[in-house]
């Protein structure tokens, strides 16, 4: 693998950062190529709502459960790059039997056959999350994160972009199952190459915890300790809020798209694909932003735009409109998903980082597991719209309360003339101006 002495020169790291773009690029095409379309392909097999609901529950339930033990089990052993690839590639090899359940099963057995491989592999992936976020945090110098994973997700983005855009010519060309098929196995050939590409990024090695600390760890006194780090205890409260509001409807977009909007199937991958280039304009737009202003404000900012997302829905007359709704989301989104990953990277100490992110993905997570499974049980019983207006109240209500709960650690006020792009680079040239004007007045 790429483990190193402690620590990275300049070199590796760079070439350490570079290789996590590509790895990135790869992984996040992959991703676009099956991700977006579960829920139409579950809808394809019969699926009801509330089973498009389970869809997206049973993964987030066991795979946030899982996030303490795979911290440890990364601490434990040290080798967190090996675990990341060994469960990236099972992971994405159960794409497989995936694409083949419609030839294989029908009625109820392929519809649960289908959801609990879906299971299976965000399951075994979500293993090596503690495991990747400390390696990006070693990677990558504390300064530069903002603009750093602002350029990452911007090539991502593309990325994925083309994935999604693929899948959805796919599916329009060759429909159920075949068209859905072929976008699978292309997710899994590019994710094979993606965890290749992770397995060569230059680490350094994770420090081990000495023998005693193993030997008295327990989950009581674990939480004792987290708990004693108000801002990160305080982060993860409010996210419980906020990510229940989230996945209260999340996952019913698609449905709401195809059966309320009556949209075309296949021009999903355009909806979505909108969504990806809004946010390759947003990352590049907010990674400015993240590195002069904080990470806690520009979530603020980006966060506006992600809770309004159930309310331009609701809007939405006609389904040809939906690319509008999914913009103006993605660009808010990408804010808001970038600072975020920066707050936690800032709010976690160095010793033990990967079970501050394991408590932090348990906590959100089972919030984000039973948003899906009360939204779609709602939507069977009472219709989506409901569920979506519900959604965007709770958004609301975790944003005010990430607010008011988590302190800020930048001093910086953003002004409305900041948000306007190239603002900054105006304001300087303007300062310029004047100091060479009260150059030119001075006597020689």
């Amino acid at each position: 693998m790429g483990d190193q002495g402690v620590g990275l020169d300049r070199s590796s790291m760079e070439r350490a950062m570079r290789t996590s773009v590509i790895d990135g690029m790869f992984g996040n095409a992959s991703e676009n190529l099956i991700g977006p379309f579960l829920g139409l392909f579950a809808l394809a097999l019969g699926a009801t709502k509330g089973q498009v609901g389970l869809l997206a529950a049973l993964p987030a339930l066991l795979s946030n459960i899982l996030q303490i033990p795979a911290a440890r089990l990364t601490e434990r052993w040290g080798e967190r790059q090996r675990l990341v690839v060994i469960t990236s590639t099972i992971s994405r090899l159960t794409i497989l039997p995936i694409a083949l359940v419609p030839l294989m099963l029908e009625g109820d057995t392929a519809i649960y056959a289908f959801i609990g491989l879906v299971t299976l592999r965000g399951f075994v992936n979500s293993i090596g999350v503690p495991g990747w976020t400390s390696i990006m945090a070693d990677i990558t110098p504390k300064h530069a994160r903002g603009s750093y994973f602002g350029f990452r997700n911007v090539m991502c983005n593309i990325a994925a972009l083309m994935g999604t855009l693929i899948a959805g010519w796919c599916i329009r060309r060759y429909d159920f199952p075949l068209g859905y098929q072929v976008s699978f196995y292309l997710a899994l050939a590019l994710g094979l190459i993606s965890t290749y590409f992770f397995s060569t990024i230059p680490t350094p090695p994770l420090q081990k915890r000495s023998e005693a600390k193993r030997a008295t760890f327990n989950l009581k006194d674990s939480w004792q300790a987290i708990s004693r780090h108000t801002a990160f205890r305080n982060y993860c409260f409010t996210s419980i809020l906020w990510n229940f509001g989230v996945t209260f409807s999340a996952p019913l977009y698609a449905v709401y798209y195809r059966e309320n909007l009556g949209g075309d199937p296949g021009f999903w991958g355009v909806v979505t694909g909108v969504g990806l280039m809004a946010g390759i304009l947003g990352h590049r737009y907010w990674g400015r932003l993240a590195d002069r202003y904080g990470q806690k404000n520009i979530m603020l900012l980006g966060g506006i735009g992600a809770a309004s997302v159930p309310f331009m829905w609701w809007a939405l007359p006609r389904w040809e409109l939906a690319v509008i709704a999914e913009f103006l989301s993605g660009f808010c989104w990408s804010g808001y998903n970038l600072a975020a990953f920066n707050l936690i990277l800032e709010i976690t100490p160095d010793e033990g980082r990967t079970t501050y992110i394991g408590v932090y993905n348990t906590m959100a997570g089972l919030a984000s597991s039973v948003g899906p499974l009360i939204g779609g049980y709602l939507a069977d019983s009472y219709g989506i719209i409901l569920v979506i207006g519900i959604s965007g109240v709770l958004r609301w209500m975790g944003y005010f309360a990430f607010r008011m709960k988590v302190p800020n650690s930048s001093a910086e006020k953003i002004r409305l003339s900041d948000l306007i792009p190239f603002g900054h680079e105006m304001r300087l040239i303007q300062k310029l101006h004047e100091w060479s004007g009260r150059d030119s007045d001075m006597p020689s």
